[in-house]
Formats: structure tokens, sequence, C-alpha cells
């Protein structure tokens, strides 16, 4: 698999399309996560997600990203209606359910879940994250 070198763990490649204040949420929302032990991850791993998608710490760092970001419930289900919605804040409306079809997949544990979507967010172009 292709190294995904980013940090995925929040927002804005396409900082011209994301709303000022989705990026601001968004860095609130890594924040946040950064500053709880508990949900805090090494940024490096952050970087390379892909390379650490089985890491377990990445993943309860990741999840805390999706929670907080709205994408996903507390008990590990993605939340599709506000998935939608972030989505589409980035990728063209058209596409928006092509992207949902193929990134939200549910996997064994929340963290794996979250960390699966936000690899397939980059893969597919859709700028819905946070760069260190």
């Amino acid at each position: 698999m292709k190294a995904v070198n980013i940090f995925v763990c929040c927002v804005v490649a396409a900082m011209a399309d994301l709303p000022a204040s989705e990026r601001t949420f968004l860095k609130q929302v890594h924040d946040a996560c950064q500053s709880n032990p508990k949900t805090f991850c090494d940024e490096n791993k952050l970087r390379n997600l892909s390379n650490n998608i089985n890491d377990p710490q990445v993943g309860i760092h990741m999840s805390c990203m999706a929670i907080k970001a709205g994408l996903q419930h507390p008990n590990g289900q993605l939340n599709i209606p506000t998935m939608r919605i972030k989505v589409g804040l980035v990728v063209d409306q058209s596409k928006v359910e092509g992207v949902i079809q193929k990134c939200a997949k549910t996997a064994e544990n929340p963290g794996k879940t979250a960390n699966l979507m936000w690899v397939c967010f980059v893969k597919n172009n859709v700028e819905y994250y946070h760069k260190l």
C-alpha cells in the first residue's frame, strides 16, 4: 500500500474550498484529542497513517477525531448523514454518495474504522483533514 504522507487526523489540503470556520473547528478537534493523554498520539505516526493503520493508539486518536468532528458515534458506528455533509464541503455534490460508499466501512473496532475512513478520504481526494 502506498504511504499516505499527511496528517490525516484533521483538516485541509484544499483550504480555499473548506470554510475557515471548519478549518478552525478541525484544528480545535485535533488539539483536544492531543491534549488528552488517553487519545494522544505521536504525530509522526499520524503523518504516515496508512503505515500505522493497525496501531491501537493511532486508532484511538483517529476515533477521537472522528467522534469530535461528528463523523463517528461514540459506539464506533460511522455517522453517515454527517459524513455526507462534511464530504460535501470539499467534494462536488455529484460525487459525495460514491465517496460515502467507498469510505463508510466498519472494521473490527472503532479505531480501525476511523483509520480506514481517514485513509479513504485521502485516497479519494476528500481534503477534509488537518495538515501538521
